[in-house]
């Protein structure tokens, strides 16, 4: 369903003009940045894609009735005037609620005035819009295959438009599940090289064929050997993608080396060299700094495999981009998603990202199947509360994060809680009831109301095998 935003010169953002007088700008040294907002949820609609607001210094008002500044215009929980924001001179931003009937969230907490950081997730009424600090001018390319608005995926599509054409080695650095195979195979289709894209994973390689596999051998190399050309051969003329490249054996390392540096490979068993004109991109989640300095990994073969280095942000650090790709992984024809789900979506930390996202994209299709609207209550098992996942502040990434959310061990008090929550008997079904029919049925509001979880207050609904969507109307 269209909404009534404001139409601008460029596709999707709203320039905010100033409430105050000018002042003059503030010197700022590097490169210049500025605070925007996505609007990416409003009353049941995804936007894709995602609404843009440059706020200006002064009070910008946010409501379902404001002339100017952000307004929802459908979204029926907003206040007329809800809350609104104030840059400073150094365009950093400040929500203040304006006593509005729902209240103001910022990352799943309730404020009555909040500093907003890069990657927080405002919520007013049923609206949800991502903070984003990003440079003023952000190149971008076409690249159909990597999908998203956020900063880090335009600065992304850049490099590849740029590095693709070129013969340097690649390297990604990402986390599990972020998507390195459909990157690397992007740089294949920006080189326009007419031999194949093969790719490989180094971990899932046996330690005594690992050279076999990669470099080839001659027939009778080895007892009862047939001759194999190998993956390098194999991908001559095109590009050979080495996934978990830091996982490779170290006896295989200075092979992999050499063939770097003399774009020639020697199978077993051979005594001379065959010319190969193979385009590397490699891929790790590893710290590959630490294995250096541990000697598990080479420093001279980290050199050459990282000529052109490509960081991919995880999916916590683009929060902006998660309905988009769950509107993609869902298909046509596409649901609408309750105004809880999305919330829960962006708040989720997204330990496995992309792969996660996707998996549970399944769940709801499977699920939900043909709902109208997909409610939270279909996945709640796999999403946390917001009260335990709101998203620390993203920043550009250049190497892997090794402190994976899933890592992070809760704390001693948030379990007694949760574990108290469990132990807790259901309210009975009349009581149950008029909750429902006081907030109308939006869970997130009744767990806001009685300070519990929302998963909690959806075990209580299966308690009683009470119907949510009775109480919408």
């Amino acid at each position: 369903m269209a909404q009534d935003f404001p139409t601008t010169s460029r596709p999707g953002e709203v320039k905010l003009e100033a409430t105050t007088e000018e002042k003059p700008p503030v010197v700022r040294r590097g490169l210049p940045q500025v605070f925007r907002l996505r609007l990416v949820y409003s009353s049941h609609d995804i936007l894709n894609p995602p609404v843009l607001f440059t706020p200006s210094r002064g009070a910008t008002p946010m409501g379902r009735d404001v002339r100017s500044g952000i307004p929802l215009p459908r979204d029926g929980r907003a206040s007329r005037l809800h809350a609104t924001l104030h840059a400073d001179a150094l365009g950093r931003l400040r929500v203040v609620d304006e006593q509005s009937r729902n209240g103001t969230y910022v990352n799943g907490q309730r404020v009555d005035e909040a500093l907003l950081e890069d990657g927080d997730v405002l919520s007013i009424g049923d609206s949800y819009l991502v903070v984003r600090a990003e440079p003023e001018h952000q190149a971008d390319a076409p690249v159909p295959s990597l999908l998203g608005d956020a900063p880090s995926m335009r600065a992304l599509r850049a490099a590849i438009h740029r590095v693709g054409p070129t013969a340097v080695t690649v390297l990604l650095l990402a986390e599990s599940g972020c998507g390195k195979e459909v990157v690397a195979r992007a740089v294949h289709d920006a080189s326009r090289r007419r031999g194949p894209f093969i790719a490989v994973n180094c971990s899932a390689i046996p330690e005594g064929l690992a050279e076999s596999q990669l470099f080839g051998h001659l027939a009778n190399a080895f007892s009862g050997a047939v001759a194999r050309p190998g993956l390098f051969r194999a991908a001559d003329g095109g590009t050979l993608f080495l996934d978990e490249v830091g996982d490779l054996p170290q006896a295989v390392q200075p092979k992999l080396l050499r063939v770097l540096q003399d774009r020639m490979v020697l199978p077993v068993g051979a005594t001379v060299p065959v010319a190969c004109d193979v385009r590397i991109v490699a891929a790790t989640n590893r710290d590959l700094t630490a294995d250096i300095a541990a000697h598990r990994f080479r420093g001279d073969l980290f050199a050459r495999l990282s000529e052109f280095p490509l960081g991919i942000a995880a999916l916590r650090e683009r929060r902006e981009d998660i309905l988009l790709l769950l509107e993609h992984a869902l298909g046509a024809p596409r649901p609408r998603i309750s105004p809880a789900l999305a919330e829960a979506l962006l708040l989720h930390p997204w330990p496995f990202n992309v792969r996660e996202l996707f998996a549970l994209a399944a769940q709801l299709r499977i699920r939900g199947g043909e709902a109208e609207v997909l409610d939270l209550e279909l996945v709640a098992d796999r999403l946390e509360p917001p009260s335990s996942a709101a998203p620390a502040a993203s920043r550009p990434t250049t190497a892997p994060d090794r402190r994976l959310p899933s890592d992070r061990v809760a704390s001693s008090e948030e379990e007694a809680r949760r574990e108290a929550e469990e132990r807790e008997p259901p309210p009975d079904r009349a009581q149950l009831e008029e909750l429902l029919r006081a907030h109308r049925g939006v869970v997130a509001d009744i767990a806001r109301a009685m300070r519990r979880s929302r998963k909690q207050i959806y075990r209580w609904i299966a308690h009683h095998n009470l119907d949510v969507q009775r109480f919408r109307s």
